[in-house]
């Protein structure tokens, strides 16, 4: 009698979410539908509010197409968050591989369907990264700011203290320096018509 015994099959996975990075790696083989996250099972993992995340990788796909697997996963790296996303993609992958490599390509690509009809993310990472920053700035795009001083408004704080008297006092300045250059262009012209009446005669 002939007995066919089915290589592990291993999928790995790489999840990042935002600066913070998760490494999930799944090891799937022929067993009796347990998965295992660190060496604990499954239904332990927490945080318990994520766990179903996890769970959806397995009810999206169909808990009779992991009646025959079982699935070792290692984690590390990342939060709390971003070891679960990684987690529930690594398992997704698992089961498509395995199905892809030891059983048939049509069920696998019915697995593949089903996922991603559900949730894309299931199978397809998120290719979105934190932008690093930049000098300049307390962000990746963000600038300090800068204020140039316009002339008109340093004057105008200049004279905000002072006394409410002082339009008054400037514009009797700008009458007398006025007058004075009118008296000074006036003479001016008489002192060049006595000049040029001066010449007519020699």
């Amino acid at each position: 009698m002939l007995r066919f015994r089915c290589l592990p099959c291993v999928s790995k996975l790489t999840q990042r979410i935002d600066t913070q990075t998760a490494t999930a790696v799944a090891r799937t083989k022929e067993g009796r539908g347990l998965i295992h996250v660190n060496g604990s099972p499954i239904t332990i993992l927490q945080p318990e509010i994520l766990r179903f995340k996890v769970y959806e990788a397995v009810l999206a796909a169909g808990e009779e197409n992991f009646a025959y697997i079982d699935i070792r996963l290692r984690v590390k790296g990342g939060g709390h968050t971003s070891q679960v996303y990684a987690l529930r993609q690594a398992i997704a992958k698992a089961v498509v591989a395995y199905h892809a490599k030891y059983i048939d390509a049509s069920s696998a690509l019915e697995l593949k369907k089903k996922l991603v009809a559900y949730d894309r993310s299931l199978l397809i990472a998120d290719p979105r990264r934190a932008e690093p920053k930049k000098f300049g700035g307390h962000g990746a795009r963000a600038r300090r700011q800068k204020r140039s001083a316009h002339p008109w408004l340093v004057i105008g704080s200049l004279l905000t203290p002072l006394p409410p008297q002082l339009p008054l006092i400037f514009s009797v300045v700008a009458l007398h320096v006025f007058s004075i250059s009118l008296y000074a262009g006036t003479t001016s012209n008489m002192t060049r018509m006595k000049i040029n009446a001066f010449r007519k005669k020699v």
